[in-house]
């Protein structure tokens, strides 16, 4: 599952509804969003790598011109997927079915930014959802790691004991032995009882 980041810029955060419709056609889970308008401190920052570019302060002032809209999204082969969905900064000169294509004006007002890069993606989240854990999610092999230590013992152990009990509904018998036996679920300790 890849994390991707997508911003709306100025000239297409009025169509915020209608693209977040088309992109969960796409297959693209929005998992946050939020719109704001950036100073001019932030976007360049947000726009540090393009610096150099002689268009930059046209930039910086572009994107601050008005609100953006910063979409956190989820899909599997989403970067691929997401560049095509998008199109690429030419496409604002031709026919097509892309966002930039639909949307774009020209090469500096093409309407979107979207995150190259598994750490550009968190670097961006964390810029725009400061207040939002973006970790990412565990590999494949992590995952297995996590399952194995901490899922699995306490499993075993319902299924072990549905087994013995044989209850008639062994679905909500297993549910409720498990947010009984939850290892992580806190204990309330009694004081002891003070002799008088």
């Amino acid at each position: 599952m890849d994390r991707l980041f997508l911003l709306l810029k100025p000239d297409v955060s009025g169509h915020e509804s209608e693209i977040v419709y088309k992109l969960g056609q796409a297959g693209f889970k929005v998992f946050n969003r939020r719109r704001t308008v950036l100073t001019n401190e932030q976007a360049s920052e947000f726009f540090n790598d393009w610096a150099s570019d002689p268009d930059f302060e046209e930039l910086v002032s572009y994107v601050t011109s008005g609100p953006v809209v910063a979409l956190a999204l989820q899909r599997f082969d989403g970067f691929n997927e997401l560049k095509k969905v998008v199109g690429s900064i030419e496409d604002v000169h031709g026919e097509g079915e892309s966002f930039r294509a639909i949307y774009g004006e020209d090469e500096l007002r093409n309407g979107f930014h979207m995150s190259e890069s598994p750490s550009a993606v968190e670097r961006d989240l964390r810029l725009f959802f400061p207040d939002t854990p973006v970790q990412p999610p565990p590999s494949s092999d992590e995952a297995k790691i996590i399952l194995e230590t901490t899922v699995y013992p306490t499993l075993l152990q319902g299924l072990t004991q549905l087994c013995k009990e044989k209850p008639a509904n062994p679905t909500a018998w297993l549910g409720n032995w498990l947010l009984d036996n939850n290892p992580n679920k806190p204990r309330v300790q009694e004081p002891p009882l003070q002799s008088a």
